[in-house]
């Protein structure tokens, strides 16, 4: 019976594990350290229920990281996952593309939360944007032009040696709900160009 219970509380563990932490793979020109910890969080606005764990309701959010380690001198890494065209900036700064997601263990917790929360992702794409030095933290990120539904992981980049020294766990990523920066696009802008040119009309008729 104890052997059971054991077996079966590691088979739980095994299932449960990728929600929680992910393995760190090599991408672009970085590197990964033989231990990389989980790490780095994700902060907004609340919580999704998913295995995505974070909600960015507005497109102003923030990075943190777990337990007493020193960041001087390392640079912030923002993962990105679009449910179909990756599209927009992070602090300025775009994208550049990657064929696969780099963190083992994170696409079925991507794509489990885009169903669990009803969003269709036909062509997925991925890319990175690296945000610079980390200065002080919470590290503030303001994303612009960036879809609904964008899932992000952060890591934490040694520039000098370009290894990746520390990653977002699933539960602690976040997927971008809020309002984004978006130039209308001209046929909005003749939309609404003549809604405002019926309204002057109508108050003209009005006064006469």
């Amino acid at each position: 019976m104890k052997n059971l219970l054991t077996q079966l509380f590691l088979i739980t563990a095994m299932a449960t594990l990728p929600v929680w932490a992910d393995t760190c793979n090599p991408f672009a020109s970085y590197t990964c350290s033989k231990a990389t910890p989980n790490i780095v969080h994700l902060e907004g606005t609340g919580e999704t229920g998913q295995s995505v764990g974070e909600l960015l309701g507005s497109n102003t959010f923030s990075v943190s990281f777990r337990g007493n380690k020193s960041f001087v001198g390392d640079d912030l890494l923002l993962l990105a996952a679009a449910p179909n065209t990756l599209t927009g900036k992070v602090n300025g700064v775009s994208f550049s593309s990657l064929s696969s997601f780099p963190e083992g263990g994170a696409m079925g917790a991507i794509q489990d939360t885009w169903t669990g929360m009803g969003i269709v992702f036909n062509s997925s794409s991925f890319g990175y944007a690296d945000l610079g030095t980390i200065g002080s933290t919470p590290f503030s990120i303001t994303a612009s032009g960036v879809g609904a539904g964008t899932i992000f992981y952060a890591e934490v980049l040694n520039p000098k040696t370009g290894q990746v020294v520390f990653i977002t766990p699933n539960s602690e990523a976040g997927i971008l709900q809020g309002q984004t920066t978006v130039a209308p696009e001209p046929a909005s802008l003749t939309l609404f160009g003549s809604g405002l040119l019926g309204l002057v009309g109508l108050i003209r008729r009005k006064k006469a």
